[in-house]
This record gives C-alpha cells, structure tokens and sequence, in this order.
C-alpha cells in the first residue's frame, strides 16, 4: 500500500475532537500554549483539532469538545508539568472511550 500526502490530508478532514486553548498574550503564554499544543497533539495526533486564541487579563483555557479542561480564572494559576501531563491523558482517554466523539 502507497501512503501520500494527499491521503494524509483527506483522513484529517474529519475531526473527532476539537481543542481551544485561549491565552493571555501580554502575559507573555505564547510558550505555554504552544507546549499544550504539542502534548495535547500527542495525546490525539490527527483525531484533534486544535486553536488557540489569544486573550487577554491573565486567560489560560483549554477547552476539548466543549469541555473545560483548565481554566486559570478558576484555579488561580497555570498548570504545572504535571497537570499538563494529566491533560494530556485526560484527552487520550477521552478519545479512547469513544464519548466526546461527534457525528458529522
């Protein structure tokens, strides 16, 4: 079997789950949003669409199929490596049972 590009692109055009991760830009999150990027794309590969969102006012807010995964308005804080880890298993899992999967 021949794998191409193309063939890569039209798996990718059904998402299972979508991912925001809204931060705070003068906060300087950038970096933070973009290491939750990487994890949370290990965690689902190509099943995972995932945006970010600038913001403002100290936002850091991960949100997967509708759900709020982090919010730092509600902890009081970013998420430490090990929380980041448990968010990536969190959206694994979730991918893994099948329940944020949704019908196109």
């Amino acid at each position: 079997m021949i794998f191409s590009f193309e063939d890569e692109v039209e798996m990718s055009d059904h998402w299972k789950m979508e991912a925001e991760i809204e931060y705070c830009v003068p906060c300087g999150y950038a970096n933070l949003a973009a290491n939750m990027v990487s994890e949370l794309f290990q965690a689902a590969g190509p099943a995972l669409a995932i945006s970010l969102k600038p913001g403002h006012s100290g936002a850091f807010k991960v949100t997967v199929d509708g759900r709020v995964l982090w919010n730092k308005k509600e902890q009081g804080r970013s998420p430490h490596i090990m929380e980041v880890k448990e968010l990536k298993a969190t959206v694994s899992n979730m991918l893994e049972s099948g329940a944020v999967i949704q019908s196109n």
